[in-house]
């Protein structure tokens, strides 16, 4: 299965995406969801649109595929309030929460390096919980 890159942003009123990998394909929404959604969608359309003009779909698109979402920091926090707090990525990843949470404020941007501990701290999280059985 290939794994197709969209990249998530936010803006002031309303979140977008788009594939770079797919010229002129993006989506908008209100919340997170609604664009993962949305892109989905415009995905399709694009592609039934590229086969209906005798276009070549690119490969990575002729088969099954799934999305890799990107996005900011800021964006994550939102995402996931309520869910991922602060404290507990602070404890995840061994960073200041202070520092976690001028991230999540957009006070700071974090480093690449900075950004790739979190990712791969929420990533070992998830594997920790994809673990556990009932």
């Amino acid at each position: 299965m290939e794994s197709i890159i969209v990249i998530l942003e936010r803006s002031e009123n309303n979140y977008s995406a788009y594939i770079p990998d797919l010229d002129g394909c993006v989506a908008t929404g209100e919340t997170i969801d609604q664009v993962k959604e949305r892109i989905k969608e415009a995905v399709e359309f694009h592609l039934d649109g590229m086969k209906e003009e005798g276009l070549d779909i690119p490969e990575a698109l002729q088969n099954d595929y799934n999305f890799v979402y990107k996005i900011d920091i800021e964006s994550l926090f939102e995402w996931f309030s309520g869910v991922l707090t602060k404290s507990g990525i602070a404890k995840l990843t061994g960073m200041n929460q202070s520092l976690l949470s001028q991230y999540a404020n957009g006070i700071k941007k974090p480093s690449k390096k900075q950004s790739k501990k979190i990712e791969e701290a929420i990533h070992n999280f998830g594997e920790e919980l994809l673990s556990i059985q009932f």
